[in-house]
């Protein structure tokens, strides 16, 4: 019985999730693009060549590092079906992996065994279903809720986008304040220079220079302060 089993996990359902896995992936590419395609079609919005441009640095920027390292930090933890479903649906780190982590932890499960694998597959697709019937429903009474609020709240609500990134910037400033405070001084005269349209004279408008000086120059700043402690 154990044989038919394993058989059937390594013959039929890994090949399985390998074969959808690729195929949903890559159409979750054109599917995420589709937003922005309809809001274009339908509503005329069309961002600036610099907006897109600076968008686009500041996101490749920060997410490609992520993309190697999500692979190798969280494959252990959501295996082959998790990880297909956590690129997917997002919210990797700090969802998907912790459903895993917990349903492995709760079955006393081994890493990397065909259990495990089922097992986090459970957890996370769990995890991605909660995820959407909370968004459902908030997204159902959200514009409900935001019609009754008070304009002092609605007013406050424009600073939330300001308080997330400074909550994030506090968080990398408690684990690096040396690297942090320099970046931190270079960020704010960098906006000077823009709002005194220093970069203005760069093709597209420049928009997207602060983001690339501040990328490179944070590389530079690490490697030259700590450079020697990981060598």
């Amino acid at each position: 019985m154990e044989q038919e089993k394993m058989g059937s996990y390594h013959k039929s359902y890994m090949p399985f999730i390998i074969k959808w896995g690729r195929i949903t992936s890559f159409l979750m590419v054109p599917a995420m693009l589709l937003p922005a395609l309809l809001l274009f079609i339908f509503h005329g919005a069309r961002p600036s060549s610099s907006g897109l441009i600076a968008g686009l640095v500041g996101y490749v920027s920060y997410s490609l590092p992520w993309y190697f390292t999500e692979l190798i930090a969280m494959g252990p933890i959501l295996h082959i079906p998790g990880t297909y479903m956590g690129f997917i649906s997002g919210n990797t780190r700090n969802v998907r992996a912790v459903a895993a982590t917990t349903a492995l932890s709760v079955t006393n499960s081994k890493t990397g065994t065909p259990e495990a694998t089922v097992i986090s597959a459970v957890a996370v697709a769990t995890s991605i279903f909660m995820g959407i019937a909370v968004m459902t429903v908030l997204s159902l009474v959200g514009g409900f809720v935001l019609s009754i609020l008070p304009p002092a709240v609605l007013t406050a609500l424009s600073f939330l986008v300001p308080a997330l990134f400074g909550a994030m910037l506090m968080q990398w400033l408690m684990t690096d304040i040396k690297s942090g405070a320099i970046l931190l001084a270079l960020a704010v005269a960098l906006q000077l220079m823009t709002n005194a349209g220093f970069f203005a004279v760069l093709p597209l408008g420049g928009s997207y220079a602060p983001i690339v000086i501040c990328v490179i120059s944070g590389f530079v700043i690490a490697k030259l302060l700590h450079g020697k402690e990981v060598e």
